[in-house]
This record gives C-alpha cells, structure tokens and sequence, in this order.
C-alpha cells in the first residue's frame, strides 16, 4: 500500500523529476565547455572558440528545460515575484534566482558572442567565470532545496552528494556532446579523455553513496511506516541507474576514440542513457519522501 502511494506521489513531481536530472547536468556541462575558452589560449584556435561558443547553446537549453519544467509548480506565473523575494532565506527561492542568473547571463552571453571582437577576448574569458560560478551555484542551491529538516529522508548528506554526483556523470557527457557539434578535438583530446574520467569515477562514487543511502532507510521511521517500505525497488533501480550511466560512458568513449569523428546520434543516445538514469533514481528520491510524525 505504501509502496503504490509512494511511486503516486513521486510521479506527481515527475516535472520536478525532470528539473533536478536536466538542469544541474546542463549547468555542469556549461562549465566543462567554458574551460577551453577561458585555459585554452593558443591550443584552441579561432574557429574552435567560435564552434564552442556557437554550440554553448546545447547545455544552457537543457537547463532551461529543466527549469521551466519547475516553473508548473508555481501554479500561476505571477507567482514567480514572490519566490524571487525570499532570496537569502527559502532554498527554493535561492534555487530559482541562480538558475535565472545562470541562464540569464548565460543567454545574453551566447547571443552577443557573435558580434564580440578578439579585443575583447580577456573580457569574454571574465565573463564565462562569473556565469560559470553562477552555474555551480546554481547546482549547490539544487542540492540544499530539499534538506528540509521536516523530511527526514531528504535532511541528509546522501541528497546534497547525490545531486552534485549526477550533475558530474551527465554533465561531462552532455560538453562531449557539445565538444563534437563544434568539432572541438585537439591533438590526443586529452580534457575528453578527463571528462570520460570525471564521468566514471563519479558514476562509481554515485553507486556507493546511493548503496548506502539504501541500506540506511530502514532507520528512517515515523509512526506509520520506514522508508524502505516506501521504495522496496529501490536496489533495482540503482542497478538500472547503473547500468544506463554505465553505457552512457561506453558510447561517449568511442567519441574521443574516433577523434572527433563520431556518428551524433551515439553522442545523443549516451546523453539520453545517462539522463534516463539520474531520472530514475531522482525518482526514487521522491519515492522516500517521508515526514516527520504521522504523515508520508
């Protein structure tokens, strides 16, 4: 019985669902894009820059995806003021304003870089690191809108690591991506080769964290039920998640294989693998949803 009212409930949030797999990938990706235009110098030439700017695009759509998918909790736009005003003191209020920062300064930069000259170029490089801290602040205020003390299943570590470890696994694949629309490939790709590691060694951590994170419902009760009652599937779906991530990586190493030369549609379905994963197991995150006292 809980079990169905659990899953009802967590498919109820699927926007939500949607928000917390799309946007901090997008916003990881955008800063792992960021990092040849602002390191690069002589290594990346002008062409390069200019297909990765042009394709910066890719990651600032997914996260806007992401965030407007949230926005149907508002219930009415206008709405939208009120969140906005509690900036400082309500997580989700922090939530929203640096995601609007991110992809506001992140969209006007994408839209004037076209008409940007090379003197400006130490400019430009300023400002991908002030919309990139935007973009890792915006996946640290994620992480803390759902460490509400009242939800004892969310008030822990296991939420915060969780969002930041997903936005490390889709994140570098989705900047592969990104990187193979530009046709951004230097001698050995070796920030590819990084990103692949990045990917995995988080996809593992990821595993771990949510293995233990598992084992711990049961010591999560209040007068109706435990946890683990609520999400009894909740070891197969971290197999699902693992098996998806890990093809995910799979493809997208074929990708700095071939030099640049990849087939997209291997790019796409290794962002759609990893995507479907972290979906699941975002899934499962509302499944727990527990409060403290008698309710679910």
């Amino acid at each position: 019985m809980y079990e169905a009212y659990a899953l009802s409930g967590a498919l109820s949030e699927a926007t939500l669902v949607l928000f917390t797999t799309l946007a901090p990938s997008g916003a990881m990706a955008f800063v792992l894009m960021s990092i040849p235009l602002v390191f690069g110098g002589k290594h990346v030439d002008q062409s390069m820059q200019r297909g990765i700017v042009k394709y910066l695009s890719v990651p600032i759509l997914v996260a806007m995806v992401g965030l407007v998918a949230s926005a149907t909790h508002l219930g009415s736009p206008a709405n939208a003021l009120y969140v906005l005003t509690g900036f400082g003191r309500s997580p989700l209020s922090n939530e929203v304003v640096f995601g609007v920062l991110f992809l506001g300064s992140g969209g006007i930069y994408w839209l004037t870089s076209f008409a940007a000259r090379e003197k400006s170029a130490t400019a430009r490089r300023v400002v991908l690191v002030l919309i990139s801290t935007f973009g890792l602040m915006f996946i640290t205020a994620i992480s803390l809108a759902y460490n509400a003390s009242t939800i004892i299943t969310w008030s822990s570590p296991f939420a915060i690591v969780a969002v930041w470890l997903n936005a490390l696994i889709g994140g570098p694949l989705l900047a592969l991506f990104g990187f193979r629309l530009a046709r951004f490939y230097t001698d050995g790709h070796h920030l590819g080769k990084v990103l692949l590691v990045v990917s995995a060694v988080a996809l593992v951590i990821n595993i771990i964290e949510y293995v233990c994170w598992g084992l711990s419902l049961p010591s999560f009760v209040n007068s109706m039920t435990s946890a683990d009652a609520l999400a009894p599937a909740f070891f197969p779906m971290i197999a699902a998640f693992s098996i998806l991530c890990a093809c995910a990586i799979a493809l997208s190493t074929r990708a700095v294989r071939d030099k640049g030369e990849t087939p997209l549609w291997v790019l796409v379905c290794s962002c759609l693998l990893a995507f479907m994963g972290i979906y699941i197991m975002r899934l499962a995150f509302y499944m727990i949803h527990m409060t403290v006292g008698v309710g679910i």
